[in-house]
């Protein structure tokens, strides 16, 4: 990807998914989750058609907390032999009042490559957290680290270069996640195109913050990106 109006932004994002325990197609007494829906309602995220056999969001459960730069130099090694373009990325995942160190793995082709990635990190020193005995299934709070390729639209609205029918928008100031579900909420209940997922995070720019908003929305346009940041806008104080 070589166009020189795309951005390259380090951030983080913060969402809600539902998440549960994957029992099959891992490495033996190793902690994994999946989210079996991670754009509720939007069952054509990679396709037109739903995709019962290929993984979504996978969730590998870490030891230990490893850097950015243990978790990037790993990834960086395992893709220049992986079979998939996958994607990957550490976080920090909150369900049941526990906090789980892990790497967030998106694009892969089917269940059977994840026994073989979780090979290929731990060939690079990276350990998985033993499976619990019970399994884990509810809602949880996700925070990710990333880097965003983006193509900037309108001043402070971005599309995503990566991820199809992403788009994010600029705001004035840091947002708690409870103030954003209840923004969120009003949005979705005032408003005749309610059917969007949103997360909140911010990217790193110029030695500082810039807070934003992200929205999912099949066939995203320029024009339900800006409507969308006005019905936000309206609502953060």
């Amino acid at each position: 990807m070589s166009n020189e109006h795309y951005i390259e932004r380090y951030g983080n994002l913060l969402k809600q998914e539902t998440l549960r325990t994957l029992e099959d197609k891992i490495w033996p007494n190793t902690f994994v989750l999946e989210a079996p829906e991670p754009f509720p309602g939007f069952y054509n995220y990679y396709s037109d058609h739903p995709v019962d056999s290929k993984p979504l969001y996978i969730y590998l459960v870490l030891k230990k907390l490893y850097t950015l730069e243990d978790i990037t130099r790993a990834t960086q090694n395992i893709q220049k032999y992986f079979k998939t373009d996958f994607n990957a990325t550490p976080g920090v995942v909150h369900i049941f009042n526990r906090k789980i160190d892990v790497i967030r793995v998106r694009h892969l082709d089917n269940f059977s490559q994840i026994i073989d990635l979780q090979r290929g990190y731990m060939d690079e020193g990276i350990e998985f957290k033993s499976k619990p005995t019970r399994k884990v299934e509810g809602p949880a709070i996700i925070r990710i680290k990333k880097f965003f390729i983006l193509e900037e639209k309108q001043q402070g609205i971005f599309f995503d270069m990566v991820e199809k029918d992403h788009g994010y928008f600029l705001i004035p100031k840091q947002i708690a996640w409870k103030h954003f579900e209840d923004i969120t909420r009003q949005v979705k209940f005032n408003w005749d195109r309610p059917f969007f997922d949103a997360a909140v995070g911010h990217f790193h720019v110029k030695f500082g913050i810039q807070d934003m908003i992200r929205i999912y929305y099949p066939e995203m346009s320029e024009d339900y990106l800006f409507e969308v940041r006005k019905k936000y806008l309206e609502r953060i104080k």
